[in-house]
């Protein structure tokens, strides 16, 4: 006979990098059942800390709480296979969409970097202030309206109000 290792919350939020109060949470959302000691301590299997990690990874990755929670309740709905697979099957498709609109905004932030790292080089040996008007042919204030990056870097451009 094998006995099950349950761990107590503290010891699972350690292990998943996360806190206690994430891992409640979860739970009171329904995505994962504590089993409780007669004083009320929650323990955790194995399964159960698989579960909060595929939690975790999809709402670190950005996935709608809402979409993980349907992914994680939708089989036990049906009352067959060929209907939970079904179903379930069509929430994964939706998960693809979604990852794949962060593909695709990832990869536009990463190209926006690259350029916006290439027009920064065009300043390393630059001995003008790096301001507007200490450097206006900077090549960083030539390609403000083309990136949302260099107009993070680049100082803000607030006039001065004698209100």
């Amino acid at each position: 006979m094998q006995t099950i290792s349950l761990k107590k919350i503290g010891e699972v939020a350690e292990q998943l990098g996360t806190t206690p109060r994430a891992l409640r949470f979860y739970e009171e959302e329904g995505l994962v059942s504590a089993r409780r000691t007669p004083g009320g301590t929650r323990l955790y299997s194995e399964e159960d800390i698989a579960r909060f990690r595929a939690i975790l990874r999809l709402a670190h990755s950005g996935i709608p709480l809402a979409l993980i929670k349907e992914l994680a309740t939708t089989r036990e709905k049906f009352s067959t296979g060929d209907m939970a697979s079904h179903n379930v099957h069509s929430v994964l498709a939706k998960l693809q969409l979604q990852v794949q609109g962060q593909i695709n905004m990832l990869a536009k932030l990463e190209s926006e970097l690259s350029n916006a790292a290439h027009t920064i080089e065009g300043c390393f040996q630059c001995k003008n202030p790096p301001t507007r008007n200490g450097c206006p042919q900077c090549p960083v204030n030539l390609f403000l309206k083309s990136s949302e990056i260099l107009n993070l870097v680049w100082e803000q451009d607030v006039e001065q109000s004698n209100a």
